[in-house]
């Protein structure tokens, strides 16, 4: 009996030595506690705001990008798989044309032969080689070379030369009217309209996506609202200011408007004598009959092709952020001035980073760099 009551004693003795250790240690073990939660805030805070960032960046970035992919579009592959339309409706040659070889044409080319219209090719009427794929960096978006009675190199140009307030511009070739059936009031003067309607459609197109993006980037709200509707720790009005302001300078983009007012027609005089007796100029002053300018296509401004140099090599975008009150009421933001940071890029596979005019190709992307 003595010896169960020892052993008794004996074993309450290690218990009491360790209840001392863990009661001593429980301080510990509650800081420990403290600290992974107080951790696990400043990573959530942490993470929520560069989430922000980043999204923020790409809102803003992918407005300008599909901008600048639209007037790309709208500077020739639109318009030319519109008249493409045309490529199947020909017409015929004239009997001394056809005495030296001459065989039907189509009526696109009288447009682009004339410098009416740019045309994805080089063989976009063959169809040798097939239309370039949609994967491909260089479309050959180009006005035919060949055009002697107003060649377009001034016009494929960063900086396109307008023609004089006097001038009347062709956009069909002259040749090739003298030398084809193209009476102008069987099907010619339906033709001419819808060229004419065509290029309107895609003036209001333009003309509406520069409006669009104008007001998407002013101030650079939608950087600001990306960042406000992901973050739940700033007023809006002040939401992002820093970063903001970073980006600001480089989405202010802004294209100018290619148009027309003089513009020249051909027809034959078949439609009236019934012989052919060469090519009719049929010219038309925009400005009476559109009551505006005809576009043709839109160039970066100067400063907007600087801008998009910089924005190829990316734009390095800060953001400070307040980190939440901590249990041990230590100042972080003061002794860590925590901030998220990443590059925002914007770029198109062409030198200068210019793929609105010459040479449009819409491909601008967007990417995020740490």
């Amino acid at each position: 009996m003595h010896l169960i009551r020892r052993a008794v004693w004996k074993l309450q003795d290690r218990k009491a030595q360790i209840l001392l250790p863990s009661v001593l240690l429980a301080p510990i073990f509650i800081l420990v506690i403290y600290l992974l939660f107080e951790t696990a805030k400043v990573s959530m805070t942490k993470v929520r705001q560069q989430f922000a960032l980043d999204n923020a960046a790409y809102s803003q970035l992918s407005a300008a990008s599909t901008y600048l992919n639209a007037v790309a579009l709208a500077n020739g592959p639109l318009p030319y798989r519109v008249m493409l339309y045309y490529k199947d409706q020909k017409v015929n040659p004239t009997e001394t044309a056809a005495q030296r070889g001459r065989q039907p044409i189509s009526i696109f080319e009288l447009f682009y032969h004339g410098g009416g219209v740019p045309a994805i090719g080089p063989d976009y009427y063959t169809g040798i080689n097939g239309p370039p794929k949609a994967e491909s960096v260089d479309w050959g978006v180009h006005y035919d070379s060949s055009n002697e009675e107003y060649p377009r190199g001034d016009w494929e140009k960063d900086q396109p030369r307008a023609p004089g307030s006097d001038e009347w511009v062709p956009v069909m070739s002259k040749s090739l009217v003298n030398d084809y059936y193209f009476p102008a009031l069987k099907f010619g003067t339906l033709v001419i309209q819808n060229y004419l309607e065509t290029y309107v459609r895609v003036g209001s197109i333009y003309e509406s996506q520069s409006y669009v993006y104008k007001e998407v980037s002013k101030n650079a709200i939608m950087f600001r609202e990306a960042y406000y509707l992901n973050t739940n720790d700033c007023k809006k009005s002040d939401c992002a200011r820093q970063s903001a302001a970073q980006l600001r300078p480089y989405i202010d983009l802004r294209t100018k408007p290619f148009e027309l007012d003089k513009i020249r027609f051909y027809g034959s005089d078949s439609g009236f004598s019934g012989e052919h007796g060469g090519a009719l100029n049929l010219d038309l002053p925009m400005t009476e009959v559109i009551k505006t300018k005809l576009f043709q296509f839109a160039y970066l401004e100067p400063s907007s092709r600087s801008k998009l140099r910089t924005l190829a090599r990316g734009v390095v975008l800060k953001q400070p952020f307040k980190l939440p009150k901590n249990h041990f009421n230590i100042n972080l933001e003061q002794k860590y001035k925590p901030y998220v940071r990443n590059t925002a890029v914007l770029e198109c596979p062409r030198a200068g980073n210019n793929c609105v005019w010459p040479n449009p190709l819409p491909k601008y992307t967007v990417t995020l760099n740490p």
